[in-house]
């Protein structure tokens, strides 16, 4: 455009998410109701964050989740396992308050076996994964309530 079409004034667009981040959009699954989202970005150094939200979960109610080896939601066959399967567990349990909750982690770059980036090496890059809400209070082999898939912003 002209100099002169240009304008000062500030984009109407959406807020977009930092370069080097990634967002998996959660829906119900299986029946469930539970929605969300877990943002990752780039935290100090080469060292990841998440951050969940989740809503229409219960109160007092505490969720595991999960980043898994899958990459599509479609089944349970689809989401697969844990990835890793350590790097994708040791995410705190989002634990509800009325109808809400969030949790975070930061995942250091070391020990390599555990690493996560953001559009990095096949090994550690979280983007294509499905990250999985289970159900709380069923202690061993939860069944899984929301996914989404993990895409790059």
């Amino acid at each position: 455009p002209s100099p002169q079409s240009r304008s000062n004034q500030p984009s109407q667009r959406p807020c977009l998410l930092p370069a080097g981040s990634a967002v998996a959009t959660l829906a119900g699954f299986m029946g469930g109701t539970v929605t969300g989202t877990a943002t990752f970005s780039k935290a100090t150094g080469t060292d990841v964050k998440v951050d969940v939200a989740l809503a229409n979960c219960v109160a007092g109610k505490s969720y595991p989740v999960h980043i898994h080896e899958g990459t599509s939601c479609a089944d349970a066959m689809a989401q697969g396992d844990h990835w890793g399967p350590q790097r994708g567990e040791g995410i705190p349990n989002v634990t509800c308050s009325g109808t809400t909750g969030t949790s975070t982690l930061t995942r250091p770059a070391t020990p390599t076996n555990l690493a996560w980036t953001i559009g990095g090496d096949a090994a550690t890059n979280v983007v294509g994964h499905a990250f999985v809400v289970h159900a709380p209070d069923v202690p061993m082999s939860p069944p899984r309530i929301a996914c989404g898939v993990i895409t790059q912003k």
